[in-house]
């Protein structure tokens, strides 16, 4: 019975999964590597079609030489859009610099996220435009390479205004919003490789496209749980994990139930703790792909958890 219930969890985090009341989309990108394009519904927008590749669970932007942009369709109804995804850039031994002209990540050419200077000194930050190939707001705070943070991004499909936050727990949190640029349907999420100012990588996780921010705020693998049976304020960190040490959170103290699956459905870790925040060590879990599954107060989440 345990097998069935994690080859059903593998199977939902493969695929597309179809509206749930304001949820769309999300997309876990748990597929083989190789080409994205053949996988889920993911088509070829442009270019050669093949060399836009998923890699350990994500979609990498190769910004350079690949040439593919990607496209998943998705119905967006009216008012309203809003989209969220996991990123993070490789390091590129310097902090970014140059004048960046090339978005990674866009809602039908809408909406537009770039990888800009950072405006601290830092490693690197992300903009915003509403249609244009350069960022019309830059996020006020430096970045990280190697760290991984959620984007969360607001399209108003009347006035064709977009809004990105990074890393917010309500949308009263810091955003930055990209000039109105008039009335737009949005039917597609989109990603994008071409030449930039220092053609870095940026990988891709966890893509979720709904109707409102709160639809978004989390990834969830399964939709029909989101809107009664979604731990409040989970979180983890870092995903992957290369030190041995996975932390959990949540915005509440009761007691929690972990269990870290392989992707054959045996269990190889297990632990029971309460409180909003916790080191788990999995330094004796073998480098891979695995299932982690945490339940609270009768609520389930799980994601997709990589250790290296």
């Amino acid at each position: 019975m345990k097998k069935n219930y994690i080859l059903t969890l593998l199977i939902t985090l493969c695929l597309t999964v179809a509206s749930y009341g304001q949820v769309i989309l999300a997309e876990g990108f748990s597929y083989a590597d190789g080409s994205l394009v053949g996988n889920g519904d993911w088509a070829n927008e442009s270019g050669a079609e093949g060399d836009f590749l998923i890699s350990s669970g994500k979609a990498v932007v190769q910004h350079g030489s690949p040439s593919e942009d990607v496209k998943i369709a998705f119905d967006s109804g009216t008012g309203d859009i809003y989209a969220s995804f996991d990123f993070s850039v490789d390091d590129l031994g310097e902090v970014y610099s140059g004048s960046d002209k090339e978005y990674f990540a866009h809602l039908d050419f809408k909406a537009r996220i770039d990888i800009v200077p950072a405006p601290n000194g830092g490693d690197f930050t992300v903009g915003i435009s509403s249609t244009s190939s350069t960022a019309e707001a830059t996020w006020t705070n430096d970045l990280t390479f190697g760290q991984t943070y959620r984007a969360v991004v607001k399209f108003n499909q009347l006035t064709g205004e977009a809004k990105l936050w990074i890393n917010p727990n309500s949308s009263s949190d810091l955003s930055i919003s990209g000039s109105e640029s008039g009335a737009a349907t949005i039917e597609n999420f989109d990603l994008r490789q071409s030449d930039s100012s220092k053609n870095e990588t940026v990988r891709v996780d966890d893509l979720m496209i709904g109707k409102t921010f709160n639809d978004v705020l989390v990834f969830q693998s399964s939709t029909a749980s989101l809107k009664n049976n979604a731990i409040i304020g989970f979180a983890t960190y870092p995903n992957p994990v290369s030190d041995g040490v996975l932390n959990i959170s949540s915005a509440s103290t009761s007691v929690k139930n972990l269990t870290i699956f392989n992707l054959l459905g045996k269990q190889v870790l297990s632990s029971r703790f309460s409180g909003v925040n916790k080191n788990i060590d999995v330094s004796s879990i073998n480098a891979g792909m695995y299932i982690l599954k945490v339940t609270e107060e009768g609520k389930t989440a799980t994601k997709k958890l990589i250790i290296r």
